[in-house]
């Protein structure tokens, strides 16, 4: 037995009685500090197939001993001192192997619970259609077979366990669960495409949705939940610039049409999605700002160098407080205060000598690039209406940076 166990292969046979002495048998292991031996038990039950219908587990079951499993190996990965080296590569492979099954099973589960959702919002949709005689017969059929489509396939995810290629292919792409999608490629370190097209296609594609439902406010919810789950992975799962670009025009589309739009919302999305780190949020900005080709409209570039000043702000109370041993809260006391209105330095040699410093250095990075992008507001050909408050939120910020109390 224990021979079969610790070499067989998972997802064989095995009816609900030889499931209840496999159970037993992974109990017996466990007790005994047999690890390894427990965890392949485990994995075994959590892959079972069974021949008479309705006697599967469920994939909570699954799960259930998939994560019994993983503490298994880690148990065993723990206990590497007692054996050799050789011995603990091993169950250290097991527990990647172990980890990463349990995750794709959690995707399952999630995909499944979308599919039961979304064909119970369609069967609500189609009752209340046919209650309403107005409404076309081709509308309600659509959406009964909308319903019909995705409780098939919530039940054959039901039934056995999947590889991530077929959630992705056979159940997440055909019912556009792009968030999910997103989470696959970022768990799969997905680069089956030299210039990330796929990625950067799904983001898109996920931006869309959330506009479509709930507008900028909901595109910016999505941006920061699925961008700090998978930040700062390799910088390509992430792609900032792309979503930077396409939340800026959706706003100043809806802005034109006269929708509320906060000037400050999808700049403090981007940093929420980097997790607070401004550098990277900036740097996208920067590189749009800096190809006159892709951002040619003079009302998108001033709406792009709004968020800059908001993101720059953040990086300025970030770097003072780093360079004050204060908090952020007491570093922005300080740059919107009146102490920085009373206190306006003389730009002289002196002051630039101290920035450029070591331990001033992003200080002075702050204020060459405030400085840029003043000048780059000022060349605008726009009202001084849509120009003036973002200069003179720049002008601030650089003056609060370059006071003696400053540094």
């Amino acid at each position: 037995m224990v021979g079969a166990v610790s070499s067989g292969s998972s997802g064989t046979h095995i009816s609900s009685d030889q499931a209840k002495y496999f159970d037993l048998l992974a109990k017996y292991y466990v007790s005994k500090r047999q690890h390894v031996l427990a965890a392949h038990v485990f994995l075994r039950l959590a892959e079972r197939h069974t021949i008479i219908p309705g006697d599967s587990p469920t994939l909570e079951q699954r799960r259930q001993y998939l994560s019994l499993a993983v503490l298994q190996a880690k148990n065993a990965s723990n206990s590497d001192g007692l054996v050799g080296s050789a011995q603990g590569a091993s169950d250290s492979g097991l527990l990647d192997l172990l980890e990463g099954k349990l995750a794709v099973l959690q995707f399952q589960i999630k995909i499944r619970d979308k599919l039961e959702a979304i064909a119970s919002s369609f069967e609500s949709s189609v009752a209340m259609q046919d209650s309403d005689q107005n409404e076309l017969d081709g509308d309600s059929s659509d959406d009964s077979s909308l319903a019909n489509a995705a409780n098939e396939k919530a039940m054959e995810l039901s039934l056995e366990p999947k590889n991530i290629t077929q959630l992705y292919n056979e159940y997440a792409v055909p019912f556009e669960l792009w968030e999910i999608c997103l989470e696959m490629l970022y768990f799969a370190n997905y680069s089956g495409d030299a210039d990330s097209s796929i990625i950067r296609e799904t983001w898109s594609r996920l931006m869309e949705q959330a506009l479509s439902q709930g507008g900028i406010a909901e595109a910016c919810s999505v941006l920061k939940r699925v961008g700090s789950h998978i930040y700062p992975g390799d910088g390509v799962v992430l792609p900032l610039d792309v979503l930077c670009l396409h939340l800026e025009k959706a706003a100043l589309e809806r802005a034109e049409r006269n929708e509320i739009v906060g000037d400050e919302d999808i700049a403090r999305a981007l940093l929420a999605a980097c997790k607070g780190a401004a550098e990277p949020v900036l740097n996208a900005y920067d590189r749009l700002l800096s190809n006159a080709a892709i951002v040619p409209s003079p009302n998108l570039r001033i709406r792009l160098l709004r968020s800059v000043l908001v993101v720059l702000l953040e990086w300025a109370m970030s770097v003072l407080s780093d360079r004050m041993g204060q908090s952020p809260t007491r570093s922005s006391l300080i740059l919107g205060g009146s102490f920085a209105h009373e206190n306006k330095a003389v730009r002289n040699q002196g002051v630039r000598d101290k920035i450029a410093n070591a331990a001033n250095r992003q200080v002075y990075l702050c204020i060459y690039m405030i400085e840029l992008y003043m000048t780059e507001v000022r060349r605008l050909t726009l009202p001084p209406t849509k120009t003036e408050s973002v200069y003179a939120g720049f002008k601030e910020l650089d003056e609060s940076l370059i006071t003696p109390f400053s540094f």
